[in-house]
C-alpha cells in the first residue's frame, strides 16, 4: 500500500468518528446571540428648563373679590409644554395646557408673554379658590413651581368695653359709651364709624372720641360718648370698604326706665 492511501484513508476515519459522536470531539452548542444597548444618558443640566424663582412668589394673598394672578416664568422651554393644575389632596385639576384653558367656568384665565410667562388668574376669587397650585413642564423629569393662594376675607365685629361682642347695650344717661371695632384684614385708615347713615367724626369738644389703633389682624378703632344723653340713642355702625358693616342698637336711658328693663329681662 502506497504512502498516499494510508494518508487518505486516516483522513476518512477522522471524519467518520466526528459524524458520529465517537471520539474527542464535543457535540456543537448554540451560542445565543447578544445585543449591546447604548447606556442611559443623563440630561445635561445646561438644557433642562428652570423657573426664575426670584421673579415668581411661591405664596399669593388677595382679598375675596379680586383677582389672584399666579406667575410662571420658564426658561429654555424649547418644545416643552406648560400646563397650570390645582391639587387638593390626593387630587388633580387640570386648568390650562399649552395656551388653552382646559376649565370652561370662566373664572380662569391663561395669559401668556412670549417667550417666558404663563400667568395664572383667577378672576373674582373666593375663599373656596384657597389652596395649592402648581406650574409644571413637560420635562424629564418634570420641573414643577408650586404656589399657595390665600383668599382672606374683610370682617368688623363691635365689642363693649368689656370685650364682648353686642349687637344691642344699654346705657344710663350720663355714662360713658365705649364701643370698639374689630377690623380683620382691612386697611387701617378704611374703618368710619356712623350713627343712623352719617359719619361720626372725632370731636373732643363735643365729647366724641374717635381712635385707631393696629391689632395683630387690622385696625382696632374706639368710638367714645361721654355723658351720653337719651339724644346719643340710635344705630351704630362700624365700617369698610369690601366688608360687611358691623351694626349695634345703642338705647340712653334714664334710670328708673333701665331698671324697668331690667326687671322684665329677669323675667323672661
Amino acid at each position: 500500500m502506497s504512502p498516499l492511501f494510508k494518508i487518505f484513508a486516516a483522513c476518512c476515519t477522522c471524519l467518520l468518528a466526528a459524524c458520529s459522536g465517537v471520539g474527542g470531539f464535543a457535540p456543537s452548542i448554540d451560542i445565543p446571540a447578544t445585543t449591546t444597548e447604548p447606556p442611559p444618558t443623563t440630561p445635561d443640566p445646561a438644557t433642562l428648563p428652570y423657573f426664575l424663582h426670584h421673579l415668581n412668589a411661591t405664596n399669593v394673598t388677595v382679598s375675596r373679590g379680586k383677582a389672584a394672578i399666579l406667575d410662571c416664568q420658564v426658561f429654555r422651554l424649547r418644545d416643552r409644554t406648560v400646563s397650570w393644575v390645582r391639587r387638593q389632596g390626593d387630587s388633580i385639576q387640570l386648568l390650562t395646557i399649552g395656551s388653552s384653558t382646559y376649565q370652561n367656568n370662566g373664572r380662569y384665565q391663561l395669559e401668556v408673554e412670549e417667550p417666558n410667562t404663563w400667568r395664572l388668574v383667577v378672576t373674582a376669587a373666593e375663599e373656596s379658590d384657597r389652596g395649592h397650585y402648581e406650574c409644571q413642564v413637560s420635562s424629564h423629569p418634570p420641573k414643577i413651581k408650586r404656589v399657595h393662594l390665600q383668599v382672606y376675607v374683610p370682617r368688623l365685629e363691635i365689642f363693649d368695653a368689656r370685650g364682648e361682642a353686642i349687637q344691642e347695650k344699654f346705657y344710663e344717661v350720663g355714662s360713658s359709651i365705649d364701643l370698639r371695632c374689630d377690623a380683620f384684614h382691612v386697611p387701617r385708615d378704611a374703618v368710619v364709624w356712623s350713627r343712623g347713615g352719617a359719619v361720626v367724626y372725632h370731636s373732643p369738644e363735643t365729647g366724641i372720641s374717635v381712635e385707631t389703633t393696629s391689632g395683630a389682624q387690622g385696625p382696632v378703632s374706639w368710638l367714645r360718648v361721654k355723658a351720653a344723653s337719651t339724644a346719643d340713642s340710635g344705630n351704630y355702625s362700624c365700617s369698610a370698604a369690601e366688608a360687611e358693616p358691623a351694626t349695634v342698637r345703642i338705647q340712653v336711658l334714664e334710670e328708673d326706665k333701665k331698671t324697668d328693663i331690667r326687671k322684665r329681662e329677669r323675667r323672661r
